[in-house]
């Protein structure tokens, strides 16, 4: 009977044991899943506990460099600057001077950007950059927080932003080291006085890493018709100041010559030309405002025009000059210059003479500015003429104009 019934006994003890396996190991397979699904739980609470800890540990500037460096352009055809704003600006860097970066931006055109607002700059030609109390350093420039490095070949060089006291490119170009400013100023009146007013501007610098050359021409020319029906000049001088300054350290310069040429046959000069050797400081050095001053002896040559019949046409002498220069920008489109010369002599040679000319210049495209110039000559001992006539010792001028800016 056993026999008779074996295999159908056989058959479902196989099959309720081999349910049991299947059950047993279904089990075992829920069983690792749920693990798997904890374990990998765990372990983003793991990874998400560690990543806050080491937001919390890193810098705010590691934190700002590290999720920055994805994005950094390569510099491979133009200079790239990025504001502490989060914008970029591509273009090519002029230089930088006095805490302001002077960038000419493709689309923006020429741009005066405070140094503090700078973030970040990458030059992709070699610039000469000034690090304080070292001679000029060229190569690739990066500018990255405070940390400034410059590559030369295989060679890096890092240095502390605040070392940086100015730059300009160091390319084949010598057009980039030079910045020009042109004013033009007419006024044209005709009817019952017909009239014609003429002055102008022109502002020359040529700036590398550790000198800056500069000259400033401005003239005025003003003719009126007369009763007879000709034009005569009532107005007819030229000034041009110019001078080298070698900065040996951030604040602190040096001229190793500086001159004048001035003509006004109004005055009774036909010329005075001035040289001279000074030193100068900077006293305010910021992105919005500039402040120096410079001064040294000097030795003057001046040629009258006409004199009384015992004396010389020409007197020479020595001189003690002093100058002040401030610039302010008080807007983002206004700004406002002033300088001050003044020049001590004997009274054969006009005795206390200065020269001051204050603008206000408003920008009304990248390249123009609008300009309102108030302009003081004095000469406290002017010469007498063959006719015992003197000039009046003051001079004031108001000019109006447009500016180019190069």
């Amino acid at each position: 009977m056993l026999q008779k019934n074996f295999p159908p006994l056989l058959f479902f003890s196989l099959l309720l044991s081999s349910s049991s396996v299947f059950a047993i190991n279904d089990a075992i397979e829920d069983a690792a899943i749920e693990n798997t699904k904890q374990a990998e739980k765990e372990l983003l609470n793991l990874e998400a506990t560690v990543g806050e800890s080491a937001d919390e540990a890193a810098s705010p500037s590691d934190k700002d460099e590290a999720s920055s460096r994805p994005w950094l352009p390569a510099a491979k055809e133009f200079d790239w600057v990025q504001l502490t704003s989060g914008e970029w600006l591509k273009g090519e860097i002029k230089s930088m001077y006095n805490e302001s970066l002077e960038f000419d931006s493709d689309k923006l055109d020429l741009l005066n950007i405070d140094w503090d607002d700078v973030k970040y700059l990458k030059s992709y030609r070699p610039s000469s950059v000034n690090i304080e109390y070292r001679e000029p350093v060229k190569g690739s420039l990066q500018v990255s927080g405070e940390k400034v490095t410059i590559t030369t070949g295989e060679e890096v060089q890092e240095f502390d932003r605040i070392e940086l006291v100015s730059l300009t490119p160091a390319g084949d170009k010598e057009l980039d080291l030079w910045a020009i400013k042109f004013t033009l100023g007419l006024n044209v009146r005709s009817g019952n006085t017909d009239q014609a007013d003429y002055s102008s501007k022109l502002g020359v610098k040529r700036r590398t890493a550790k000198s800056r050359f500069s000259l400033d021409y401005i003239g005025n020319i003003s003719k009126i018709k007369s009763a007879q029906g000709d034009l005569t000049e009532t107005v007819n001088n030229h000034r041009v100041n110019t001078g080298l300054d070698v900065y040996a350290t951030r604040y602190f310069f040096y001229q190793p010559v500086f001159g004048e040429y001035y003509r006004d046959p109004f005055q009774n000069i036909d010329q005075r030309i001035t040289i001279g050797v000074g030193v100068g400081y900077t006293i305010v050095d910021s992105g919005k405002y500039e402040w120096d001053v410079n001064g040294g002896p000097a030795f003057v040559t001046t040629k009258y025009i006409s004199v009384q019949p015992d004396e010389d046409k020409r007197v020479d002498a020595g001189a003690l000059v002093f100058g002040t220069h401030f610039d302010a920008e008080l807007t983002d489109t206004l700004d406002f210059i002033f300088k001050y010369n003044i020049q001590a002599a004997k009274e054969g040679a006009g005795g206390y003479t200065h020269h001051m000319i204050a603008s206000f210049e408003s920008e009304l495209t990248g390249h123009l500015d609008f300009d309102l110039s108030l302009i003081w000559d004095r000469i406290s001992q002017p010469r007498e003429d063959s006719l015992g006539e003197a000039p009046e010792p003051d001079d004031y001028r108001l000019s109006v104009g447009v500016t180019y800016t190069y």
